[in-house]
């Protein structure tokens, strides 16, 4: 007989550590699109909404701007959610970020993260520098 495997998806609020009291952590937003698991990295859209941060992009969703609390699907539409954009700690093995991502990326990442006051432990990050470009400017 085979043993069945099975793999569960990310749990609701799996990668908080600690928040602040309340829900001083947490905000309702809405997810534009896609299909995200519980703790995928997010950015804000120019329009206000959320979506899966993207690093190569250059319309603002390049900078990191919370953690999705629980899962959302915005496959057919947006969608309300819950994220932590401010004053935790997560652990960072049970975030999602984009595969492939280099030193700077991550390191642009973390920086966003951590100057809203997203810690993320157990994961060794490198340290960027983030840099906004004003689209105005040429």
């Amino acid at each position: 007989m085979t043993p069945i495997q099975h793999t569960e998806p990310a749990r609701t609020g799996e990668h908080v550590l600690s928040e602040a009291a309340g829900s001083r952590s947490r905000e309702a937003i809405v997810i534009a699109s896609g299909v995200l698991a519980a703790g995928t990295v997010l950015a804000m859209a120019t329009d206000g909404t959320y979506v899966a941060h993207d690093p190569a992009a250059t319309d603002g969703t390049e900078i990191a701007a919370g953690i999705l609390y629980g899962p959302a699907d915005a496959s057919e539409g947006p969608v309300p959610a819950v994220a932590h954009v401010r004053d935790c700690e997560v652990n960072g093995t049970a975030i999602t970020w984009t595969d492939g991502m280099n030193d700077g990326q991550l390191g642009a990442m973390n920086t966003a993260l951590t100057q809203d006051g997203i810690i993320l432990r157990g994961v060794e990050l490198p340290v960027g520098v983030l840099v906004v470009e004003d689209p105005a400017v040429e």
